[in-house]
């Protein structure tokens, strides 16, 4: 992962898209809408459906994706992760011979095996994860935390909540910032290119920092009043546009249709759920 791609993960917040320009509870509601639906289905080509209804918020965005190749990037390879560890199941999780029987077993070594049920389930865990994971990601990237802090308080979202979620978004990045510093330094002073002495290297000097920038942050907020919880006035007023009417009322409708396809009309279950 490039150091730049670390430093200017929030280049893309201040765009001029429509999708910039939405307040932070319209994107939060197409956050929920994503992360919440596809969870009742267990086919995955209703998952493709979700995904392909993704694509037009990417491509209309008009974001830089240079600064999004890291995210992008720690997001595939979380959800490979996901995918191996799904795929590569115990002779155990064969319950009875008559279901071994109407496997394809692709793969095997000693008590670990790859058929076609663990093969097909780890794809649709995987497809069903990078829904709200990119979205999610294209949220954040096109939206102030601050902003998304100040819509999730207008929800009425507890305010030790909205903290942990703003902190979490401002701190990540600094403190992967501050891992690349550290490589930095490791090179300049001749450290070699063992992968083990450089993380033990590594560990105690970034447990350090972070514990530094925490005990900061801790200072800032009782400095600033936090257990007051007077986070409800803002000087800048949140009003729901045409284009954020619009976005949620077509969220409502998909939602609609996607329960009523699920519940009322029994699609999008197969017979042998892979999320068992």
């Amino acid at each position: 992962m490039p150091k730049t791609n670390v430093t200017n993960f929030l280049a893309n917040v201040d765009g001029t898209s429509w999708l910039h320009r939405l307040d932070p509870r319209t994107k939060l509601a197409v956050l929920v809408f994503f992360s919440i639906v596809p969870l009742f289905f267990t086919d995955w080509r209703f998952i493709l459906v979700y995904i392909a209804l993704s694509l037009p918020l990417w491509l209309s965005s008009r974001i830089d994706f240079r600064p999004m190749i890291g995210p992008l990037t720690g997001t595939g390879f979380f959800l490979l992760i996901i995918f191996l560890l799904t795929a590569l199941q115990g002779m155990d999780a064969v319950t009875s011979p008559s279901a071994g029987a109407s496997f394809t077993w692709y793969y095997r070594v000693g008590p670990i095996a790859v058929t076609s049920h663990s093969f097909n389930r780890a794809i649709f865990l995987a497809m069903r994860l990078a829904v709200p994971m990119t979205i999610g990601l294209l949220m954040v990237s096109t939206t102030d935390p601050t902003y998304l802090a100040k819509g999730m308080r207008k929800l009425r979202m507890p305010a030790t909540v909205t903290f942990m979620i703003l902190s979490a978004l401002r701190f990540i990045p600094i403190v992967t910032e501050q891992l690349f510093n550290i490589l930095d330094a490791m090179t300049i002073r001749g450290v070699g290119h063992s992968l083990i002495k450089r993380t033990k290297l590594l560990v105690l000097p970034l447990f350090i920092t972070s514990l530094r920038r925490t005990r900061t942050m801790g200072y800032a907020c009782e400095a600033k009043g936090f257990g007051a919880n007077r986070w409800n006035e803002f000087y800048e007023a949140f009003q729901l546009g045409t284009v954020d009417i619009a976005v949620i009322a077509t969220t409502a409708v998909l939602t609609a249709l996607s329960l009523f396809a699920r519940f009322g009309l029994g699609l999008g279950t197969v017979a042998d759920s892979w999320v068992r």
